[in-house]
């Protein structure tokens, strides 16, 4: 018989244990996941969040285990969130029941999503499908390597992005929302808000905000930023985000040399691999960076915590 409990100290070396493996599994699946593992530092990690990680139970045996933080974000309003680290299970019925006890959980805390990063792979992701998860976002990434840089067409420059070029990327911003489906949803968005992010985003020093320009209009953006050390993740990855050329510039292989520019940049600099992040419902964006050479490592999944019952 199987017992769901939340996770008690006496669990925590079992679940370090499962974690490292499933990362390991993950890694011979995927030569783009890192398996490495502090395993102190994440039994430390995990008898802190002992609250919200879950046990599945057989006897004195763990044979799964849930964790997932409850988290408030403009974009996806309050949600729980479980990393790749954050889920095993013997059995696609444990994976049930952890979800069902977890789920009421969550409702309890006023989250109405959950979100789950798992394997791209589809052995991985059918337990998931089984229990009404749907596909919304992919995680890729790419080693960085010397390799030819395309440059810009004539007349266009790269450069840094100041406070002056903040209307405009708010711009670039909605041409992502509209390429995502979002256009409606996020037309309402509190400008103020987003404004005041893209001047403190500016002034962070870990992160490079770069623009295209063409007679003097801004025409392309990227953002890049160190990724701290995640579990699953290389050292020395960089984040690469906001990645948009306006419609009408679009073709003309701006993005691909704006890019390459960037990441060459990058490896110079000692940067080993690159991550970015996209939505399924972005067709280009599905169709551009496995083009580019980003592999996907794993899927954004996602369900209401209500729609099990």
């Amino acid at each position: 018989m199987t017992t769901i409990r939340t996770l008690q100290p006496g669990d925590a070396r079992a679940v370090v244990d499962r974690i490292a493996n499933r990362l390991a599994d993950d890694a011979r699946h995927s030569p783009l996941v890192n398996p490495c593992v502090d395993t102190e530092s994440l039994y430390d990690t995990i008898l802190h969040a002992s609250n919200a990680t879950w046990v599945a139970v057989e006897g004195s045996r763990v044979v799964g285990h849930l964790y997932g933080a409850v988290l408030n974000d403009h974009a996806h309003e309050r949600a729980a969130w479980t990393g790749p680290d954050g889920v095993s299970f013997d059995d696609d019925e444990h994976l049930e029941k952890l979800v069902d006890v977890a789920c009421a959980s969550w409702r309890r805390s006023g989250a109405t999503q959950h979100y789950s990063w798992t394997l791209a792979n589809p052995a991985r992701v059918a337990p998931w499908d089984a229990l009404g998860y749907q596909r919304l976002g992919v995680r890729g990434v790419m080693t960085l390597r010397a390799r030819q840089v395309r440059t810009l067409p004539d007349g266009m420059v790269l450069r840094a992005a100041t406070s002056h070029d903040v209307e405009r990327a708010l711009q670039l911003d909605h041409v992502i929302d509209v390429a995502q489906g979002d256009a409606v949803a996020m037309s309402g968005k509190d400008r103020r808000t987003t404004r005041r992010e893209l001047l403190e985003l500016l002034e962070d020093p870990d992160v490079r905000h770069y623009v295209v320009e063409a007679n003097d209009v801004v025409i392309a953006q990227a953002v890049t930023f160190p990724l701290p050390p995640r579990r699953g993740s290389f050292d020395a990855t960089l984040h690469l985000s906001e990645v948009v050329v306006d419609p009408s510039e679009q073709g003309l292989g701006v993005a691909s040399a704006m890019i390459d520019t960037v990441l060459e940049r990058a490896r110079l600099e000692g940067f080993g691999h690159v991550e970015a992040q996209w939505r399924v419902t972005n067709q280009q964006a599905s169709t551009f960076w496995p083009r580019y050479g980003l592999t996907p490592t794993y899927v954004r999944l996602g369900r209401a915590v209500g729609s099990g019952e």
